[in-house]
């Protein structure tokens, strides 16, 4: 049985240090499972990067599926929320609930780390990952758990003591020399690296989130993935006691096969999900442009009944006074807009609301949220 790293006592605490990547003694097995699930896996991801480059107004798709990831990746980790919470929220002036926070926290998490990858072009590094780390925990009793730093203390994982605090920032630096320097397999590479990240466990809260995070992230620095609309946590939260069990066999049985199995199984079926969503929601988008370019609106109102349409598939929970001001337009010419919408059964009220009037492009959300078969 391959060996996975090795246990150091300290006082009468046993702890688990991890080999640095990639797995030796044997090498990884590349068997006929994970040959023929790697293809699958670069033929659905080839797929999903060319939908990706098609579609108009790409960022309403990339923030509808961020927030898909962050729901899914909270979730596997007790934080329970919605998407129609996730959209409300901010419209609204009540205190923002506890759970929906963490989840907003993720969404500006995942903001920040591109935005150091793509804008500021840093590598994806310990300082990006602890950056990533502080908007993570920034707010939503997260302030607790030292955001933004290595933890310095010991802590459990199941029969898990990860390594000793002191051990953590060399283990990090050898996940980073790996993610950089090692010439293997990019989509292998990057499930290697979330076992790894997840048994040193180098954070005292968020190692689930940021350790699925890193994940999206290496498929992109590594031009994999051309967009964040992967949302790999889709399947690990349907199959969260394998997931969980999966991870572990890599430190009990030495079995990174076993988990690299399940791991290309994850991003097959994310990939096919995602891929179906962006479909359905384009065909719908599309029918509510032939639904507004078919009621002979003037020139001019039919321009800002479109750019409404496309605020929509950005925010579908919008409210009368935030239109007009998106558009810079009347509240009259808002209110009428929406009144349009409600005709052509675009836009529902929304009742949930009893301060603040909010309309909602339901079946936008309903596309969002379909479970597919």
């Amino acid at each position: 049985m391959r060996t996975t790293g090795s246990y150091t006592t300290l006082g009468s605490t046993h702890y688990f240090i991890p080999f640095a990547l990639p797995p030796h003694d044997p090498p990884l097995h590349l068997n006929n499972t994970i040959i023929e699930l790697y293809g699958e896996v670069m033929l659905y991801l080839g797929r999903l990067n060319e939908i990706a480059y098609k579609i108009p107004n790409k960022e309403q798709f990339i923030k509808a599926y961020i927030i898909k990831e962050a729901i899914f990746s909270s979730a596997i980790e007790g934080i329970h929320t919605t998407v129609l919470d996730i959209y409300t929220q901010p419209l609204l002036d009540t205190k923002v609930n506890k759970n929906t926070q963490l989840v907003l926290n993720y969404m500006k998490a995942v903001e920040h780390a591109l935005f150091l990858l793509h804008s500021e072009g840093l590598p994806l590094s310990s300082r990006v990952l602890l950056s990533t780390h502080t908007i993570l925990l920034s707010s939503g009793e997260g302030e607790k758990a030292n955001p933004g730093n290595y933890r310095k203390q010991t802590v459990r994982v199941g029969n898990l003591i990860p390594a000793p605090p002191e051990e953590i920032p060399s283990l990090m630096s050898q996940l980073e020399q790996y993610i950089h320097y090692d010439t293997s397999l990019e989509i292998i590479k990057s499930g290697l690296a979330h076992v790894y990240f997840e048994t040193v466990h180098p954070f005292l809260d968020g190692n689930g989130r940021i350790g699925r995070l890193l994940i999206v992230l290496m498929l992109i620095q590594s031009k994999m993935l051309s967009e964040p609309i992967l949302y790999p946590s889709y399947y690990f939260k349907k199959h969260q006691l394998e997931y969980y069990q999966k991870l572990d066999e890599v430190r009990t049985k030495g079995d990174y096969e076993g988990w690299i199995i399940f791991y290309l199984k994850a991003l097959k079926e994310s990939m096919i999900d995602a891929y179906r969503r962006i479909n359905d929601i384009d065909t719908l988008r599309n029918t509510y442009i032939e639904r507004i370019n078919n009621h002979r609106f003037s020139a001019k109102a039919n321009i800002l009944r479109l750019k409404s349409l496309t605020l929509l598939f950005g925010s579908p929970i919008i409210s009368i006074p935030l239109l007009a001001e998106e558009l810079a337009v009347s509240y009259n010419t808002a209110n009428q807009i929406i009144k349009d919408f409600i005709a052509m059964d675009i836009l529902e009220e929304n009742r949930t609301s009893k301060r603040n009037k909010l309309f909602t492009c339901q079946q936008y959300l309903n596309a969002l949220e379909h479970e597919y078969e």
